[in-house]
């Protein structure tokens, strides 16, 4: 390969990253959103997706297995924790709910207890060890951005167990009133765009 060539060649990152799909409508305006993001990211980055509509979990019962082990008691999210622990990028799409993540995506959080207890009763540090980013992506009927950002509050303090740092959130709201989504959309996808000059 010529330096020209060289130069000109797509940024070769191998972004690893995990979209959790918070959202039950394939065409609603979170679902818009979160195309926009991902067709914006580095051109080689690998994109899982777990939908926690259609792959609910089980919600923690605080059963404490995992004060003593490493690992949850429940095999449901065993793929999903290892995508998670082997991600560079989180990326939670959701509408809010009564000022809150929907049930299925409340439950798959909850189950982040397992590196909660890691860290806090058994003293591992930084259960997860690879450093993230994580980016959050609402939509909310309401006319305010303070629903999403009442999410950005409830998010940070598990980002901080999972070794992650919230980047950047977009929220787009006013989806009752009908209100245009073009902006939302363009601003993810300069969220996405801005990891591949990094």
């Amino acid at each position: 390969m010529c330096a020209n060539t060289a130069r000109n060649a797509p940024l070769n990152n191998g972004l690893k990253v995990l979209a959790v799909l918070g959202f039950p409508n394939s065409d609603g305006t979170t679902a818009k959103l979160l195309d926009s993001f991902l067709a914006s990211l580095p051109v080689n980055a690998e994109v899982e997706r777990y939908d926690c509509y259609k792959n609910s979990p089980a919600p923690c019962n605080d059963c404490r297995y995992c004060h003593y082990a490493d690992g949850c008691a429940y095999p449901d999210l065993d793929n999903f924790y290892q995508n998670l622990e082997n991600s560079d990028v989180l990326v939670f799409a959701t509408p809010v709910y009564n000022l809150s993540f929907p049930a299925p995506l409340k439950a798959l959080i909850d189950r982040m207890q397992r590196y909660w207890a890691a860290r806090f009763i058994r003293g591992v540090r930084k259960p997860i060890k690879l450093k993230k980013q994580a980016f959050l992506i609402t939509s909310c009927g309401s006319d305010s951005q303070k629903e999403g950002e009442m999410l950005e509050k409830q998010l940070k303090p598990v980002l901080t167990i999972l070794n992650a740092t919230l980047t950047e959130s977009i929220h787009c709201a006013g989806a009752d009133y009908n209100r245009p989504i073009e902006d939302c959309i363009k601003a993810a996808a300069k969220a996405a765009e801005r990891l591949s000059q990094q």
